[in-house]
C-alpha cells in the first residue's frame, strides 16, 4: 500500500501541467539587456537565426516589428548587437 502511494505521488508530480522540466528554459544572454530579453520569446527558440532570416528577406526593422508585434527599436537594437545587416 505504501509503495502504491509513492507511485501515485510520482505520477501526480509528473502529470499534465506539472512536468519535471519546465516547458521553456530561458537562457541568460550577457550581450542583451533585460528589456531586450523580454522580447526574445516572440522570435521563437532561435531568435538570432529568425531575425537573420527576416533580414535576408529584405524586411525593414519596422516591418519585422509589426510582424512580431514588438517595437521596431527593439529589432534595431538586436540587429546591431548581433551584427545583422540588410536594413532597408
Amino acid at each position: 500500500m505504501n509503495e502504491s502511494r509513492t507511485v501515485d505521488d510520482i505520477i501526480r508530480l509528473l502529470g499534465p501541467g506539472q512536468g519535471a522540466l519546465p516547458t521553456y528554459l530561458p537562457k541568460a544572454r550577457a550581450e542583451l539587456t533585460v528589456q531586450l530579453q523580454k522580447y526574445m520569446h516572440t522570435l521563437g527558440p532561435t531568435p538570432k537565426r529568425c531575425l537573420e532570416t527576416f533580414a535576408d528577406l529584405g524586411l525593414s526593422d519596422a516591418e519585422i516589428g509589426r510582424y512580431f508585434r514588438i517595437p521596431y527599436d527593439i529589432v534595431t537594437q538586436l540587429r546591431e548587437i548581433w551584427k545583422i545587416d540588410g536594413r532597408v
